[in-house]
């Protein structure tokens, strides 16, 4: 009797702690680093609803395969009117080809503000509204500094943080998008190959299943009809495989410039 009673207590405890430890933790959520950031490397970005000036929406799991780069800005913010020309030129001119997504979160203005801030910086990569700092509030502290990108792999995990404009911070930036979309050609092109070798497999057994049916005339058509589609797909994965080629050849050659 008296063990069972220690066990039920120790339970007891036990979920008692946990659940103020839950408690905690929406009450108290993570403190902001020394710049601001409640997110850190390695951390799995969250997925939330993007509205671009023009009316458009998308999602952070819609673009999911892809090398993200948010940009939190404001047309108040003279860092952030100096950055943006550097961000158009180095980086949206140079790789907006080759993977890589630019998103700029205009921080809590309204659509005609944002409208004329992209006019006024001439960018054209696509600025998203982000009423009450919402979505700000989900990286950093909403009463800390607005100037901050942020980079996601295809993975969805964060890879790089940066504050304000700090053209050495910025050259590391660049850096790891690069990085990040060689990563990418490399893992398109391994899924491409498997996705290849599998169909070439199903062309096999179509050409065995049509010799083994040499004297069924409609079965054999049928078949020709599956391994016409089977053909055309590889075909197609032939022609991305082209295309690859030639973003893996475009990344070399910007990184030897």
């Amino acid at each position: 009797m008296v063990k069972n009673k220690i066990i039920k207590l120790c339970l007891s405890n036990f979920w008692s702690i946990l659940f103020s430890l839950f408690l905690i933790s929406i009450i108290h959520p993570q403190a902001p680093d020394e710049r601001g950031y409640i997110v850190k490397i390695g951390d799995p970005c969250p997925d939330f609803k993007l509205e671009f000036s023009d009316g458009s929406y998308t999602t952070v799991k819609e673009l999911q395969d892809k090398v993200i780069m948010f940009q939190f800005t404001a047309s108040w913010c003279s860092v952030c009117r100096n950055e943006m020309p550097h961000i158009e030129k180095e980086v949206w001119g140079v790789y907006k080809d080759l993977g890589l997504v630019v998103i700029g979160i205009d921080r809590d203005e309204p659509v005609q503000t944002v409208r004329q801030f992209a006019k006024e910086t001439q960018i054209s990569y696509p600025l998203a509204l982000d009423p009450g700092a919402n979505i700000f509030g989900l990286f950093a502290h909403k009463e800390s500094g607005v100037t901050r990108n942020i980079i996601i792999n295809p993975e969805g995990e964060i890879v790089f943080l940066t504050r304000l404009f700090d053209p050495e911070e910025f050259k590391k930036m660049i850096q790891v998008i690069h990085s990040e979309l060689e990563n990418l050609v490399t893992q398109e092109k391994i899924h491409m190959e498997q996705e290849k070798l599998s169909l070439e497999g199903q062309l096999t057994e179509l050409d065995n299943s049509i010799q083994e049916n040499d004297n069924d005339k409609g079965l054999q058509n049928t078949i020709y009809e599956q391994r016409k589609n089977v053909s055309e797909k590889i075909r197609d994965i032939k022609k991305e495989e082209e295309k690859l080629r030639q973003r893996k050849e475009k990344l070399r050659e910007i990184k030897s410039s």
